[in-house]
């Protein structure tokens, strides 16, 4: 059964366009792995700094391969921690009926 996660990020307004670069190049590495359903960044209108990752995986597993293989070893994640200006938070989904 596929997931959706939603991951929110903030960063500082000195780090937004950096942040912004990054999470796109995450979004790509992503995009192409296996079990990807669909994954899109979104920018907050009222808050430019905010963004929010919209994922759709065929499972969990799916998902931590790939975030491990291509965000993790590859040392992209420590950027984005890096260029945030508080808690990256993330929430997984279930579809109920």
């Amino acid at each position: 059964m596929s997931v959706t996660i939603i991951t929110h990020l903030h960063a500082s307004a000195a780090q937004k366009d950096l942040l912004a670069g990054l999470l796109a190049e995450g979004r790509k590495r992503m995009r192409a792995a296996d079990g990807c359903e669909s994954f899109e960044l979104v920018q907050d209108d009222q808050d430019p700094c905010s963004f929010v990752f919209l994922q759709r995986w065929a499972s969990h597993q799916d998902h931590d391969a790939a975030f491990n293989e291509r965000i993790v070893q590859t040392g992209h994640i420590n950027e984005v921690l890096a260029a945030l200006n508080g808690p990256l938070v993330q929430h997984t989904y279930r579809v109920v009926s």
